[in-house]
């Protein structure tokens, strides 16, 4: 098998479901077809060689994945002394103890250190000016080695150095800090030859391509923020391949999500885009058009052993405390949960910035007897078999794992209708219940319904929860994933179209029947044979690019001379709804290649007025000179 590596921005001990799944997928992977991954993340962690140990354990991924972070892969190479570990003399100052962890460190009146603890092992020291400003700060691994040095100019970032466990450095990160900006100018890797680098990006290009392989890699971006190192990436060894774990609009809008834009607004650099939901791809296709390497791979879940039995009228939830889940809307509906079932219990396992939001408003609510903030647990299948039902009230997903687990551990989910994964896995009144999106009131009383059924009929509910779970097991999803990869194994065809309006003609006998000739030359060195598209765009539509609609027409192809195709477009103004305006392009597809062109740009040599009569006006558009009906 080819070399399968996964790109990811960091690795946390407290992870979401995004980085669970990509763990799983390495673990299964490796179960189902004997394949070791490659899992590559960038983060800045002084720690990372205790949180890799720790998700080693967690996902049983020892000797079945291999997981490397930029830094601490090159710290471990050329340690050429013995390993030194730091030391600071604070004999000549006196101490004044801040916190349980902090101490300062004083001398002649002056501010000098600020020693952060963990326990008895100093974790990071702040080294002062006389003027009392932070100008560099050491930070430590747990084992008490220095692993970076901040420098700081006026407030801000300006240097970092990273260090091996023999005190020499082997790397240096310049930051812009006389503009007061965090972005990096430079990067120089210390080895046995020295290499600059003129950005962040171009350093994780270089230690990607350390990683590629013959005859094939497969890289698969798993998150968005390293979505533009890989479609930068320049090898010839190397297949694309970008994961899509969530929407990629801003909710309620037709605006593309800012980390999605590098991959959709290049979609022809990409050897393969994956989705979780056939939703979700016939979305991207009807804005972007169809390409044959969109993938529908949703997660796969495993089902666990039942230990726990249901607790009356307990109902939970499995979440970031974070503001995209909507956790108020349950915690409100639960206000009226218990009103009529005073003994319901509502616990909230995970951890995030809206705790104190959350623990405020169950104060306010009096709802403190009955909803419960529990933390962060790994012991999710044992939390999801106690309950009787969980919710979801997230503002937007990909294919949310929670609802598999949930699914897995046999208790129903009662999650809001949105976009996307919870229609696809929830059969509504079978195994759970889609709620309208936002309606706190309906959740409310869906809870309640279901908490008020009796024990034969959530039974019901608990067995079809696990057969629909049987739906997505490891071995269709190693499959899947392997269809994949062997897809890939052919080189791509790339081409690079244009085309030029000829000409545009009606009939004297049917002024409403037009001729239009077009001009495409597809620019391939390859012999295609290309699906020609001719598509009226519907211009009452287009304020929202998600739900614009178009009527499609096959074009003529009248001649061909090597890659040059001319075609005739025959518009019938009959045939189409009267009251609105049709805007022109041709569809070019091929393959992984699609194209969309506006046709027009000819004003100049078609007297396009003479066209016109009562029914039907053709014209060009001010703005871009695209051709267009009016009816």
């Amino acid at each position: 098998m080819n070399n399968i590596v996964f790109i990811t921005s960091r690795l946390d001990k407290k992870h979401g479901g995004l980085t669970a799944s990509m763990l799983n997928k390495a673990r299964i992977l490796h179960e189902q077809k004997n394949v070791t991954t490659t899992i590559l993340t960038f983060h800045a962690d002084e720690n990372f060689e205790e949180a890799r140990c720790l998700i080693n354990d967690r996902y049983d991924l020892w000797d079945k994945a291999d997981i490397y972070n930029i830094n601490d892969y090159f710290r471990e190479r050329h340690v050429n002394y013995p390993n030194t570990k730091y030391t600071i003399k604070i004999d000549n100052y006196i101490s004044v103890k801040i916190n349980e962890s902090t101490f300062e460190y004083y001398k002649n009146g002056m501010k000098e250190l600020e020693i952060l603890y963990n326990g008895n092992h100093i974790k990071e020291v702040k080294h002062f000016t006389e003027s009392n400003n932070c100008f560099s700060k050491d930070i430590l691994d747990n084992n008490g080695y220095l692993y970076m040095k901040n420098n700081y100019l006026n407030g801000y970032l300006s240097r970092q150095v990273f260090y091996r466990k023999d005190q020499t450095s082997f790397l240096t990160r310049e930051f812009n800090a006389l503009n007061k900006s965090n972005q990096i100018k430079s990067i120089i890797l210390f080895e046995e030859e020295t290499k600059r680098f003129s950005s962040f990006n171009q350093f994780k290009k270089y230690f990607i391509n350390l990683f590629i392989k013959e005859p094939i890699t497969y890289l698969v971006s798993e998150t968005r923020g390293q979505d533009p190192t890989l479609l930068e990436l320049d090898n010839p060894l190397a297949k694309k391949i970008f994961m899509s774990h969530s929407i990629h609009i801003r909710p309620g809008t037709d605006i593309i999500r800012t980390g999605n834009r590098p991959v959709l607004n290049n979609l022809n650099a990409v050897d393969a885009l994956v989705l979780l939901t056939k939703k979700q791809k016939n979305d991207i296709i009807n804005r972007f058009g169809y390409r044959n390497n969109y993938y529908v791979i949703p997660h796969s879940i495993e089902l666990p052993v039942i230990k726990k039995n249901k607790v009356n009228n307990k109902v939970v939830i499995i979440a970031r405390l974070h503001s995209e889940k909507r956790l108020e809307h349950c915690i409100r509906a639960f206000k009226a949960v218990v009103k009529s079932i005073p003994d319901a219990i509502l616990q909230i396992y995970g951890d995030g910035d809206e705790k104190n939001k959350l623990q405020m408003l169950i104060n306010e609510l009096h709802l403190n007897k009955n909803v419960k903030l529990e933390g962060f647990s790994t012991n999710v299948d044992e939390i999801l078999q106690s309950a009787e039902c969980s919710l979801n009230t997230s503002y937007y997903e990909g294919f949310p794992l929670s609802i598999q687990e949930s699914l897995s551990n046999g208790t129903p989910i009662i999650a809001y209708d949105i976009k996307y994964g919870p229609s696809d896995m929830i059969d509504h009144d079978k195994n759970g219940f889609l709620v309208e999106e936002g309606n706190i009131e309906d959740l409310s009383k869906i809870i309640i319904k279901y908490l008020s059924k009796s024990r034969e009929q959530k039974d019901q509910y608990s067995n079809n929860a696990i057969e629909k779970a049987k739906l997505y097991s490891n071995k269709r999803f190693s499959d899947e994933w392997f269809n994949l990869f062997e897809s890939l194994n052919k080189d791509s065809v790339r081409f690079n179209p244009s085309a030029k309006l000829l000409n545009v003609t009606n009939s004297k006998l049917n002024k409403l029947n037009y001729k239009i000739n077009i001009d495409v030359k597809l620019n391939s060195m390859d012999q295609i044979d290309p699906i020609f598209k001719a598509n009226f765009y519907h211009r009452s539509t287009l304020n929202d690019l998600e739900q614009k609609k178009h009527d499609t027409l096959n074009p003529k192809i009248i001649s061909v001379k090597d890659d040059l195709y001319t075609l005739q477009v025959s518009f019938d103004a009959k045939k189409f709804k009267a009251k609105e305006i049709y805007d022109l392009s041709l569809s070019i597809q091929y393959e992984s290649q699609y194209f969309d062109i506006r046709i027009g740009n000819n004003r100049q040599e078609i007297n396009i007025n003479a066209l016109s009569n009562k029914k039907c006006t053709p014209y060009f558009t001010e703005n871009h000179d695209n051709l267009s009906f009016k009816l």
